[in-house]
């Protein structure tokens, strides 16, 4: 049972790296891609296979994260899925922050709104006596 689910695993792995390699909506193909593959953990790079069926420039800002990680020679092991999750976590914070905008409006009252504006009197306000 555990070596068919192995095998069903590596299979389904085989797929999502041929599909992320062959990115239709790309207009140039990443050949960088492959070195990603390489420190890699394969769940890892089955959890980034999946980010980029959903969210491709998510997926494309983790591998050129990893790729100047890399570059600079700061990858030591292999990335596990946490690490590909945290780095995920990082990203969309880094979306949010960048998106968020604040309105903020600044009511000031000034001597000419407080005159012509009179206050309801009271006994005017008796509709139902």
């Amino acid at each position: 049972m555990d070596s068919e689910l192995q095998a069903i695993r590596e299979a389904r792995l085989a797929e999502l790296k041929k599909h992320s390699g062959q990115d239709p909506g790309s207009a140039t193909q990443r050949p960088a891609g492959e070195s990603v593959a390489a420190f890699l953990e394969p769940l890892a790079l089955e959890r980034l296979s999946r980010v980029s069926l959903v969210r491709p420039d998510r997926a494309r800002a983790v591998e050129s994260y990893l790729q100047q990680m890399a570059s600079r020679g700061q990858i030591s092991q292999k990335i596990t899925e946490a690490d590909v999750v945290q780095i995920l976590n990082g990203i969309a914070r880094d979306e949010k922050k960048k998106n968020d905008t604040k309105i903020i409006f600044d009511r000031r009252e000034t001597v000419a709104d407080s005159t012509t504006i009179d206050p309801p009197d009271s006994e005017d306000d008796d509709f139902f006596d």
